[in-house]
């Protein structure tokens, strides 16, 4: 899809960013010059960096998570000042060498991109039910964003090998080919439904740190591809889906129900479980009626509960038993769950 002509306002600001699933690079340039940015983050981690705008055109920020099973979430978010309105704003340049074949997914909250690409040229506008999708070893863009609307862009950046993993080869193949970008280096924008855009935004959610933090990344990006495979699969393939392992499904239920502390990922468990990521969480929903993440989850708020009312175990202790590297991120999810806070059920216990 072509980009119409748009004006680039007054602004001077460009800016670089080079990433790699390890590193990113931030060089904004103004007037008066901008020292580079080296970010590194291991898996897991969130790195959050406000970005300098012109201050006639507003602010920016950038929040980057890397995760074990092949992939990276960047989130960048664009606030806009009234002078901005009608114009494209440049962000610079983006450069990346990804080693080998990646599966890339972008996609805006409000606002739209128009994107320049280099390998192959061309030119993608997307916007708010429009996303971006790619087949790619190596990427160099330069995108826009419209200044009349503030906007959030969220990028899935994953491993082919990973996604096979997750969906088989034979999903995989027809995701692309219905997509089209079967053919490495290619980029595409399709009409997309608003429901699946906002699972990519909701990955990087707070509620948890950690292990648990990555499983809700990964079990959220899961959702996603399950969804977009089930949303572009023709519906006489679809139909012939089906799921085996309910033994293996049934030793994970006992497995979870036995473990303490930290949460391996949805990949481990995959390979623990001889099974594909997504048909090991489809086989256990459809046994439990939860997805792995819920139902574990839900069984240790249970457990943290039973122990506050009828031990004296410190809620320090509990936390990390469970999962949680913090006693606030623990108190957080009682919270949300059972509506009461974790230290009001213990008073009211005493």
């Amino acid at each position: 899809m072509l980009c119409g002509n748009f004006g680039l306002g007054n602004s001077r600001t460009l800016s670089h960013m080079t990433h790699g699933f390890k590193t990113i690079r931030l060089r904004w340039l103004t007037e008066i010059g901008w020292a580079p940015q080296d970010v590194l983050a291991s898996e897991g981690d969130v790195v959050g960096c406000s970005m300098p705008m012109p201050p006639d055109m507003g602010i920016g920020r950038f929040d980057l998570m890397h995760l074990p099973c092949g992939s990276s979430l960047f989130k960048g978010m664009h606030r806009f000042l009234p002078a901005a309105a009608g114009h494209m704003v440049p962000l610079g340049t983006f450069s990346t060498d990804y080693g080998e074949p990646t599966f890339l997914v972008q996609t805006m909250k409000g606002g739209r991109c128009c994107q320049q690409q280099f390998l192959p040229e061309m030119t993608l506008l997307y916007e708010d039910g429009v996303d971006l999708f790619g087949h790619v070893r190596q990427q160099r863009v330069a995108p826009m964003v419209e200044g009349s609307s503030d906007s959030d862009m969220v990028s899935l950046c994953m491993k082919l090998s990973s996604v096979q993993a997750l969906l088989g080869d034979d999903e995989t193949h027809a995701m692309l080919t219905s997509l089209g970008i079967q053919v490495l280096q290619s980029t595409v924008v399709r009409p997309m439904p608003r429901s699946l855009a906002t699972l990519l935004h909701g990955t990087m959610a707070k509620p948890f740190n950690g292990g648990a933090r990555r499983l809700f990344a990964q079990a959220e990006i899961l959702k996603y591809l399950s969804l977009l495979s089930d949303h572009l699969m023709p519906v006489d393939h679809r139909s012939g889906l089906d799921f085996k392992g309910k033994e293996r499904v049934h030793a994970l239920h006992a497995y979870l129900l036995t473990l303490d502390g930290k949460l391996p990922t949805l990949e481990d468990l995959a390979k623990q479980f001889q099974l594909s990521a997504r048909r090991l969480n489809a086989e256990f929903t459809s046994e439990y009626g939860l997805s792995i993440y819920t139902f574990i989850t839900d069984h240790r708020l249970e457990q943290a509960r039973d122990a506050l009312s009828t031990t004296d175990t410190p809620m320090k202790v509990i936390a990390a038993r469970l999962g949680y590297s913090h006693v606030a991120h623990f108190s957080l999810a009682f919270k949300r769950h059972f509506g009461v806070a974790p230290s009001t059920l213990r008073r009211g216990a005493a």
